[in-house]
């Protein structure tokens, strides 16, 4: 950070701290209080209760309005106190507040004695008539009452409008990422936070961090209407964490399955396309426990969590046990675990100021990571003894009056771990033996009796032994001034931090193999190291809330920058590269002043708090880490493919020269054996680079809603979305254009073999393709001067969203939700090549087209999809309890490609070329619907509650296909991943 910088940063905190502003609070209480005429009653004393307040109370006084506004409250039950001298006492009691939420509480006083109390009971407030942001609150009852995995990263199978990427069933995606995607934004906008402070990776993905689920009170879900203290602008899940408590309490959870338990989904009809075992698991167990207390009574309290959860997972048409040809005994699954271990504290430091603060420490274990059609044998790993994760915030409070509240913090989230080879296949370099573990061989057959194994494989190598090292350090700061009428916020956040990659690989090649015999190797530059650093993600933000009458507008703007870059790096020589040096490389890149303004607005209709119209515009920045910078990495990685017959090759590289030597058909690619370079920029940095003055993407988001509480007990909302992303990057390759290609046409490839394109006719036999050929004279020069550039292209969603909550008698619970949406990609900028190329869409993943003849979605019948979301539980007579969750979704679009072969091309192949075949909206996989269901009974002794339970994931057993081999050929329609099938999970709990 430069010295200038630097001061610009001092001036705008100083400012900051100058300004009042409203807090970044986790619940408020707000109303009116008037008198029996009707009329406002200003000056009013107004006192929230609770006992998860470690302070016990928090005050307010109505203003020259009558109003008056409670903020920065921890979720629980409050009373709250209306008092003026010369009117009776007037108590609402037994609050319910959630996260996230502002409860309108609202009193009218009559004149009475001082010592007069009228105490009110009332249903607690389910709509919120002040803010628009579509917020889903899931208590801890809701997690503990319903089949949830209870899994932080999936908690979106719960709220409307979310869908996963993977789904994960009883919690075998407890390892992973199941990628959760709302209203036309993907996984890289999801915003994690525990007690409002983001706690997001510093990894090129931005992941989720892993949190203890024992650690969590409560968690809001967000997935709209976002503030300006929010910079992404997808979904954004708050934990609410435990604290801890005047009196000693815990829980413990104990909850597993087996593969046994699992059912068989796999039909005649799956089996007819040619899957014979489904994926699915082997085992499930999540053993977690709690206790928090005080250390001292009012002042201090502490909570501590511990958790090991493991998933192993089956691959569908793998054995879990193989005997291998030599006789090795293989396990085939992926085995794998968390542990972690954590602690919070709570200190009320004086009567004005807390402080708050956890740390929680993972270790992960991933003994086999692989997928189908791949050899087990050559998963990659990581050991838990160098996969470590840790997360952590301290945050402070200082409220000197009711009007005035300080904040401040720090979190981080880092991530160091090893991935790569199985145990004893890695030789660390300089080892004698390039490649001892592939020194087994067959001379008679010159082959390598482990590439042969099972798959029938193409190549055989160590996958690349990868070292990553991220850490995010986020420090926060806002004052907040809080009247009951007019409210204003301003704050400051800054993150940043390194993300290193570290890769080495045996002998530094892959063999490759054609009909079992030795081809080609695949030659790399390793070792490899990156190194990027995000220096300023910095974001200065101020939102207003204002009060009038009974409509409430929130006005914000956020002011980002963005600056990362590649620092200088050294690297060893390698086996086809010398010893490296790179200097840093900065301003990678360099953006400034990015506004992102947010308007949304609510209105109380009728005043009583029961009916509310809301409205959003905003716009948020696309979201980085180091990995924009490390796309032009001076260090980046390549590859090179060369001949190799298994024998010392000729000058020219085409055969062996004749040369007789011990290593000959020994299967191990010698450098005497290896042909000469295909690539002119091996080993060389990448003609890639941004344009001058490129500019961050973004994406406007525009809301409409209606919310009612129909009654007591029940409310629902009917709410519009539609996101359009604008200033898309494309990558443009400067020295090529449609221009320099030559058309022909070939007939539609055969796809006979595929029953759902035979039943569903969306290709037609009879069409003439037109494929274009890159030029020959262009061939040499299709790799340079790559330059990425702001577009005209765009994703643009549209949804709908119609969803209800509701209280049932005797403590039950009923939401859901219906969402009906469209995502439509138009990436048409790119012109360097008409066939159109594949990318992944914005939203789900899905491939699409960049340039050719589908380029722009709009022009094709693209259908709305349907989405379904219903859950609930209910308690039964004898202490037990029933809960359900319902689940229904559209499958995703199947798009069918094909790689034409080279003699296809008149002339001869310039460059491989994947021509999309199907038209857009043409053929989508079956809907999945997924119903999970338990049964629970309740035990109770004196202060120790013991729950039993029973929970079925896809109790139906469905068995909707999730992936396909989509490549026309001999695979295309095979079947890789459907629905897991049927699944029991048996589980414990006490509470104390």
């Amino acid at each position: 950070m430069t010295g200038k910088f630097s001061l610009r940063v001092l001036g705008i905190a100083a400012c900051v701290l100058a300004l009042p502003a409203l807090a970044a609070a986790q619940s408020q209480i707000t109303g009116q209080v008037r008198d029996e005429s009707g009329g406002v009653l200003p000056g009013v004393s107004v006192e929230a209760a609770s006992p998860v307040l470690i302070e016990k109370l928090r005050t307010a006084v109505t203003d020259d309005q009558g109003r008056f506004n409670i903020v920065d409250l921890r979720p629980g039950l409050y009373k709250v106190t209306f008092s003026l001298p010369g009117f009776s006492t007037v108590v609402r009691d037994a609050i319910d507040l959630p996260s996230n939420f502002t409860a309108t509480v609202n009193a009218d006083m009559k004149v009475g004695a001082l010592e007069e109390t009228i105490t009110v009971s009332g249903q607690t407030p389910m709509v919120d008539v002040q803010q628009a942001a579509r917020t889903q609150v899931l208590t801890r009852d809701i997690i503990d009452n319903l089949p949830t995995t209870r899994n932080i990263m999936s908690v979106g199978i719960l709220v409307p409008g979310i869908r996963m990427g993977t789904p994960d069933i009883g919690g075998s995606r407890a390892m992973e990422q199941p990628a959760m995607r709302v209203h036309g934004v993907n996984q890289r906008e999801t915003n994690q936070l525990v007690d409002g402070m983001s706690i997001n990776s510093n990894e090129d993905c931005l992941c989720m961090s892993y949190a203890d689920d024992a650690m969590q009170s409560e968690v809001t879900v967000t997935t709209s209407a976002l503030p300006a203290e929010s910079s992404p602008g997808g979904i954004r899940v708050n934990s609410i964490p435990k604290d801890g408590g005047n009196v000693v309490s815990g829980a413990i959870f104990i909850g597993g399955t087996d593969g046994e338990w699992q059912a068989n989904n796999v039909d005649d009809e799956l089996r007819a396309r040619r899957i014979q075992s489904a994926n699915g698991i082997a085992h499930i167990q999540n053993f977690n426990g709690s206790l928090g207390g005080p250390i001292m009574n009012d002042r201090l309290w502490y909570f501590l969590t511990a958790r090991h959860a493991s998933s192993d997972e089956t691959v569908a048409n793998v054995e879990q046990h193989t005997i291998a040809p030599d006789g090795e005994f293989i396990r085939s699954i992926l085995d794998q675990y968390i542990r972690d271990a954590g602690l919070r504290l709570t200190y009320q430091a004086t009567g004005t100021q807390k402080v708050a603060g956890f740390f929680q420490r993972v270790w992960k274990r991933k003994g086999k990571d692989f997928t189908f059609g791949q050899d087990p044998r050559a998963a990659t790993q990581r050991d838990p003894h160098t996969a470590h994760y840790g997360v952590g915030h301290i945050k402070w409070t200082m409220a000197p009056n009711s009007r005035l509240l300080f904040e401040g913090g720090y979190s981080t989230s880092y991530q160091h771990w090893t991935g790569g080879n199985q145990i004893g296949r890695f030789q660390e370099r300089n080892t004698p033996l390039w490649y001892q573990f592939a020194q087994k061989s067959d001379t008679a057959l010159n082959i390598n009796p482990d590439c042969a194994y099972s798959f029938g494989c193409t190549s055989w190598g160590s996958v690349a032994q990868n070292r990553t090292e991220a850490t995010r350090a986020i420090y926060a700061f806002s004052t907040s001034y809080v009247t009951g009428s007019h409210n204003l916020k301003v704050g400051v956040q800054h993150a940043g931090g390194p993300s290193d990659n570290y890769s080495e690989r045996n002998a530094d090649l892959q063999q490759n193999y054609s009909n079992g015999r030795p081809s080609t190797v695949t030659v790399y530059n390793t070792p490899v190291i990156t190194r990027g650093r995000v220096n300023r993600d910095l974001g200065i933000y101020a939102q207003d809330s204002w009060t009038i009458k009974r409509l409430t507008v929130s006005p914000g703007l956020r002011v980002e920058y963005f600056n990362s870059s590649m620092k200088e790096t050294s690297m060893p020589a390698g086996r086809f590269v010398p010893a490296r040096f790179f200097t840093e490389q900065t301003d990678l890149p360099n953006w400034k002043n990015d506004l992102a303004p947010r308007l949304s607005a609510a209105y109380d209709v009728f005043g009583d708090g029961r009916t509310a119209i809301k409205g959003n515009a905003s716009k948020y920045h696309a979201q980085w880490s180091a990995g924009w910078a490390k796309r032009y990495a001076s260090s980046a990685s390549s590859s090179d493919t060369r001949s190799w017959f298994d024998c010392p090759i000729n000058a020219a590289g085409t055969a062996c020269s004749g040369v007789v030597l011990p290593t000959n058909g020994d299967n191990i690619a010698q450098d005497s054996e290896i042909g000469p370079r295909s690539s002119p920029t091996f080993g060389l940095r990448s003609d890639r680079n941004p344009a001058p003055g490129i500019e961050r993407t973004y994406n406007w988001e525009y809301s409409a809603a209606v919310q009612h509480q129909l009654t007591s007990r029940v409310s629902m909302s009917v709410a519009w979305y539609r996101r359009i992303w604008k200033n898309l990057e494309v990558s443009d390759r400067e020295l090529i254009s449609t221009a320099d290609y030559t058309s022909f046409q070939v007939p539609m490839p055969s796809f006979a073999n595929d029953a759902d394109l035979v039943a569903a006719g969306v290709l037609d036999p009879a069409e003439m393709l037109t494929i274009y050929n890159l030029n020959a004279a262009k061939r040499g020069v299709y790799g340079a001067q790559i330059v990425d550039k702001n577009s005209d292209d765009q994703s643009i969603y549209d949804g709908v969203e119609v969803s209800f909550s509701s209280r049932l008698p005797a403590g039950g619970t009923l939401f859901g939700g219906w969402t009906i949406q469209q995502n439509l990609s138009v990436f048409c900028a790119s012109d360097d090549n008409p066939n159109g190329p594949t990318t992944a869409d914005l939203f789900l993943g899905d491939n699409v087209a960049t340039g050719g003849r589908f380029c722009d979605q709009r022009e094709f019948d693209v259908p709305m999809t349907h989405e379904f979301k219903l859950a609930g539980n209910y308690p039964l007579p004898l202490g037990f309890d029933f809960g359900a969750i319902l689940q229904s979704y559209a499958g995703r679009e199947r798009v069918i490609t094909w790689q034409p072969a080279p003699t296809a091309f008149p002339g001869g192949r310039t460059n491989a070329e994947t021509i999309i075949l199907t038209k857009p909206g043409a053929l989508y996989y079956p809907r999945y619907n997924q119903l999970d269901l338990n049964l629970k009974k309740t035990f109770r002794a004196g202060r120790k509650t013991f729950t039993g339970q029973i929970d079925f994931f896809n109790a139906l057993n469905g068995n909707a296909i999730f992936s396909q081999n989509n490549a026309i050929g001999a695979s295309l329609g095979q079947v890789t991943a459907i629905l897991q099938g049927r699944m029991m999970r048996l589980g414990f709990q006490m509470k104390f």
